[in-house]
């Protein structure tokens, strides 16, 4: 994949001083934006020499990428993803530098900052603070980032609805930022990405003015230089209380003969699996991220009766028949799981699972599945509460079997003889 970016930075109607940043680099098909924090000292100076480390730090250790591009494996992919945490860190360390030289020890500067690179066909997230990252796909736009602030914290807890969230009275204080401290949790995250993406990166300074709805329909038509011009603008018009940045970049293939892998399919699939439904894009992006690709020929077993299991599928294409002694128990199709029970114990299986098809399966592993939700809290809850109710589910169904046996049972005994 290749990228065409657009990009604009402004003041603003209130502040005198632009501490946002903007990074734009085409040779890396790397972008960025950094959001300079105002409460603090020199916060121009931060966001910018975030930007210039970064871009450093990915140029001086280009071969990672190329890697990748030339290998997609797991390691290599996990070689990049440390690459962008390790520059945005080395960007945090030289921030914090650069606070004590110039306001001295009891100094501090700090800087947001979100970066986008592209590698092949997958796209790798760096995220630090309250700037954002959006993906409009098709006719649907996503949020990629979580925000790192303290409303959002109260929202994960429960404390905060999302309406009294934005209009809270420390909306505006955020939990991480590069240079505060001399180190950070950097958030990294990858995706495939799909012929006609557009990711739009901004400061809070826009996406405080223009909502998701409206900015997916801003950039799902024809785009240029003038639709982010415009989306500048927009803000400003509405208040403009803020520096606002904003970087658009639209993903093409470099060779538009080459056959475009159908990358969005295995987000499709899970968004349609029962035990997923009520993820967001950004989980639904983690889960992909732990899960690997199998390709089943027709008449394999992927398990049999009595196997330890430590494995859940979920189908991508094809059909798969669970069956149990000889009997077909059910058929499954495309976006239909089996195998949860392994998310909460090592059962042996229960049955025979059987490709009646050639099919494709997305698998995840029993481990990395648990690590994931001991990560992040609203994906095990979510994923939890959907395989409560499919347990409960089961057991009322295998309570009314065992109740309706000896009914059955009794009624066929035969009266017993008076002879």
């Amino acid at each position: 994949m290749q990228i065409t970016t657009w990009g604009a930075s402004d003041v603003g109607m209130a502040r005198k001083v632009n501490e946002d940043a903007l990074l734009m680099a085409p040779e890396l098909n790397l972008i960025a934006v950094a959001d300079g924090m105002g409460g603090f000292q020199r916060g121009d100076v931060a966001s910018q020499l975030a930007c210039n480390v970064v871009r450093e730090h990915v140029t001086a250790h280009r071969r990672v990428i190329d890697q990748y591009q030339n290998d997609p494996s797991e390691t290599h992919r996990l070689a990049v993803k440390a690459l962008i945490e390790e520059a945005m860190q080395r960007a945090c360390e030289e921030v914090h530098e650069a606070a004590v030289a110039i306001t001295g020890q009891g100094g501090q500067m700090g800087t947001t900052f979100d970066c986008l690179l592209v590698a092949g066909t997958t796209g790798f997230i760096g995220h630090v603070g309250d700037a954002r990252m959006y993906l409009q796909r098709g006719e649907d736009i996503h949020q990629l980032t979580e925000d790192h602030s303290l409303v959002q914290q109260q929202v994960r807890e429960g404390l905060l609805t999302v309406e009294q969230a934005r209009k809270a009275r420390f909306k505006n204080v955020i939990t991480r930022a590069l240079g505060v401290f001399a180190s950070v949790i950097v958030d990294t995250a990858h995706f495939d990405l799909a012929a006609g993406d557009r990711i739009f990166l901004c400061s809070d300074g826009l996406y405080r003015y223009i909502g998701k709805r409206e900015l997916g329909l801003s950039i799902s038509g024809d785009i240029s230089q003038e639709t982010v011009s415009e989306l500048v603008e927009r803000a400003n018009e509405r208040g403009g209380r803020d520096n606002i940045t904003a970087v658009l970049c639209l993903v093409e293939p470099e060779d538009a003969r080459e056959a475009v892998p159908p990358t969005a399919e295995r987000m499709e699939v899970l968004r349609r699996a029962d035990i997923f439904q009520y993820c967001t894009y950004r989980e639904l992006m983690a889960v992909c991220e732990i899960a690997t690709q199998r390709e089943v020929p027709q008449g394999e077993a992927l398990f049999r009766e009595g196997d330890l299991g430590r494995e859940c599928f979920v189908v991508v294409e094809g059909a798969v028949a669970i069956e149990k002694s000889g009997q077909v128990l059910t058929d499954l199709g495309p976006s239909d799981t089996f195998g949860i029970m392994s998310f909460l114990d090592e059962p042996k299986r229960s049955a025979d699972a059987i490709a009646t098809q050639p099919t494709s399966l997305l698998v995840l592993h029993r481990d990395r599945f648990l690590q994931l939700i001991r990560q992040d809290s609203d994906l095990s809850a979510k994923i939890m509460w959907q395989l409560l109710m499919k347990l409960s589910a089961l057991v009322r169904s295998t309570s009314a079997l065992a109740v309706a046996e000896p009914v059955t049972m009794e009624l066929l005994e035969p009266e017993p003889s008076l002879m």
